[in-house]
């Protein structure tokens, strides 16, 4: 066996090692479908069934969702997560008076989202929020013909805890995508920002309003993103291969 072939192969081999003992758990790949019950939805604040939580809020408040599993895949369709799965989300708030239920829009970080009674190890953290296009709101309204379609974007950091519920190096870590929607019948766009924003249409005022109550449902898929611990050896494995190369041809 020549010394390249050598060198390469004790390389891929630590880095094969390292990439083993970095996850000790499971990671969270494939998708899901959530259903919620009727929504209520203010400018700044998402209220999921069943609670009420006008905020500012001293404490994170949650409401509830439910998967089917036949319309699943990955682990959200194996062992425990088979069939029909309840849990929690974490309720919304973008009001300027910070509370324990914000979610920041664009970049920052909201802690245990989605929590599944099936799987309490899972931890789903909040990363990214996309902007809504009414002020200080994070949903996003498109007109369809005669209805409108409110949209919520987010993606985050999805994490098998182990057991522990602390998200550590020694954990597997997936990336998540979550697009939050539902649908208001014989509606416009302008009708809805007139009964969210009210009289003075201005967000934030005092007189606010709230849209009719809907029903939710959201479609998250978790793939897998790369250890940092494995890129770091996997790329030592190569410029080792460059340096044997070097040599030998200096040799």
């Amino acid at each position: 066996m020549s010394k390249l072939s050598t060198t390469i192969k004790a390389l891929v081999a630590a880095a094969a090692v390292v990439g083993a003992t970095a996850a000790s758990a499971t990671p969270i790949v494939g998708s899901a479908n959530f259903s919620f019950g009727f929504v209520k939805v203010t400018v700044g604040n998402i209220d999921w069934n069943p609670s009420i939580n006008p905020p500012p809020n001293v404490v994170k408040t949650y409401g509830t969702f439910f998967t089917s599993g036949g319309g699943n895949s990955g682990s959200f369709a194996a062992g425990a997560m088979a069939g029909l799965t309840t849990g929690e989300v974490q309720d919304m708030s973008s009001f300027p008076i910070p509370d324990a239920n914000n979610v920041p829009i664009g970049f920052g970080l909201t802690t245990d989202f989605l929590k599944f009674a099936a799987q309490p190890g899972w931890s789903f953290d909040v990363r990214w929020l996309a902007a809504g296009n009414i002020a200080g709101a994070p949903y996003f309204l498109t007109q369809l013909g005669d209805n409108v379609s409110a949209t919520i974007s987010m993606n985050g950091i999805a994490c098998d805890t182990g057991g522990d519920s602390v998200c550590d190096a020694t954990d597997d870590k997936t990336q998540w995508t979550g697009i939050f929607s539902a649908q208001y019948t014989n509606t416009t766009i302008a009708a809805m920002q007139a009964a969210l924003l009210g009289p003075d249409g201005i967000p934030f005022t005092g007189d606010d309003g709230a849209l009719d109550n809907n029903t939710w449902s959201a479609t998250i898929e978790a793939r897998a993103i790369p250890e940092p611990a494995t890129l770091g050896l996997v790329g030592l494995a190569l410029a080792g291969l460059g340096l044997t190369a070097r040599r030998r041809k200096a040799a």
